[in-house]
């Protein structure tokens, strides 16, 4: 398959490269960087999401475009810049895919759309596992921005031959952040989190991504994606007890699990979450 990705000098974006690459795939990256012009490897094209000039340039001759390109959290930028850039981008990278007859588009949402993870405590989950029927309460600008991006997706899937997956991924980390981000967290079993402990492995996110570019599903599917454990691996009954005793548990799918129900991605593409901060820290 010939693939775009946006935002492909991140993060997540990076990662999902080098995956699908790895996949065989022809890969086409776009980002606002400059680029190296004697560089080998992947594709490149310097183009901006929120320019629909540079979208409608760029996105031509493509049988998926994976989008990860936007501002990944509301803390570190001005509100209307992160509402903007992720709402414009967004738009404009269906809208040039619509037109150029791209048939596949891998969104990468965020788990913050329910409204837990940014909401200061106000949106509360009141279930366990945290799953695609929980309430849609986004209350901060960069939730909003995702939510109204799967919005998008939903019309384009309905006014065009274009099928869709929003990856509702939760918070990532790379195989260098394990002990900045986690390590804290770990050596502290006091402190809860938003979302159970949750938390997700990039290269388990870019290995659904390419499961999701590769295997067609009908309109548009929306889906949550973390890791199989939570974070420092606490008995999850009995921290869900201490925590968070107002939640209706629906069910535990092993001791240590994370806050979120996986069903739907492995139900759809057979994806299993393979990594663990196991991996790279000790208990």
């Amino acid at each position: 398959m010939r693939v775009a990705v946006t935002g492909s000098r991140g993060k997540v974006g990076s990662e999902i490269v080098h995956a699908l690459c790895a996949h065989g795939h022809d890969v086409v990256g776009f980002d606002i960087t400059r680029p190296v012009y004697d560089s080998a490897g992947a594709g490149y094209v310097q183009a901006d999401v929120t320019d629909a000039g540079d979208m409608f340039a760029a996105i031509r001759d493509f049988d998926a475009v994976v989008h990860t390109a936007g501002i990944p959290e509301p803390t570190k930028n001005v509100a209307h810049r992160v509402f903007s850039a992720n709402i414009m981008g967004t738009f404009n990278v269906i809208e040039a895919a619509i037109a150029a007859g791209v048939p596949r588009l891998i969104n990468i949402s965020s788990d913050s759309v329910p409204g837990y993870t940014w909401s200061s405590g106000m949106i509360r989950a009141r279930s366990y596992p945290i799953d695609e029927t929980d309430p849609v309460t986004p209350v901060d600008p960069y939730a909003l921005s995702k939510y109204f991006g799967e919005q998008l997706c939903d019309s384009a899937c309905l006014r065009s031959p274009m099928t869709a997956v929003s990856i509702r991924a939760t918070w990532v980390i790379t195989p260098d952040t394990y002990e900045s981000e986690l390590g804290p967290l770990i050596r502290d079993p006091s402190v809860t989190t938003a979302v159970f402990r949750s938390y997700l492995d990039v290269r388990d996110l870019a290995d659904l991504v390419c499961m999701a570019a590769e295997t067609n599903t009908p309109g548009h599917e929306v889906m949550f994606a973390a890791a199989a454990d939570n974070i420092g691996g606490h008995p999850t009954k009995e921290a869900l007890e201490q925590h968070h005793p107002d939640v209706r548990v629906k069910r535990i799918d092993r001791v240590d699990a994370g806050g979120f129900s996986l069903k739907r991605p492995y139900e759809l593409f057979g994806w299993e979450p393979k990594r663990s901060w196991r991996d790279h820290l000790s208990e």
